[in-house]
């Protein structure tokens, strides 16, 4: 039963390998889990805590020289991006210093729409009224990338 018990321990980690570097659904995740869980589980009920322990140590050691074998290779360098994203999706500086600015909506506000604010366009958010276009808005808040303005009538 021993050596049944190895086959099913090696093929786990294969498994669980081949879903680190294969992407895909987790199918050999999920059966290369199950096949090292019957493994040990097998192992702990024929021989005893002993040799369950020593193939625990075991098995996370193979994982690890797996692993590095596979860094060694360049297989590693393969699957995984090392590329980083540096642009920002969007500059929030554009926002700074347009508390208290007036501008124009270009579409209906329901709540959420767009407004001319000094010639730049911005999405902007009512305070949850509807306002129409071609209305006069003033910011009153910036919450991140949000900018709320509200109906502003000159009194």
């Amino acid at each position: 039963m021993l050596p049944w018990i190895g086959v099913l321990a090696i093929l786990g980690l294969v498994l669980v390998f081949a879903e680190m570097l294969i992407p895909g659904f987790g199918v050999f995740g999920v059966f290369g889990i199950i096949s090292l869980l019957c493994s040990t589980i097998l192992a702990a009920k024929m021989y005893g805590v002993f040799v369950f322990l020593i193939m625990l140590v075991s098995l996370i050691a193979l994982f690890f020289v797996m692993l590095l074998i596979a860094k060694k290779s360049g297989l590693y360098n393969k699957v995984v991006l090392h590329d980083r994203q540096e642009m920002q999706d969007f500059d929030e500086t554009k926002l700074a210093g347009l508390i208290g600015k007036i501008g124009i909506t270009q579409t209906t506000l329901r709540p959420f729409g767009i407004a001319e604010i000094e010639g730049v366009n911005f999405d902007v958010r009512s305070l949850g009224d509807f306002i129409e276009k071609n209305q006069k808005v003033k910011v009153i808040q910036i919450s991140g990338k949000i900018v709320t303005v509200k109906e502003w009538n000159e009194e």
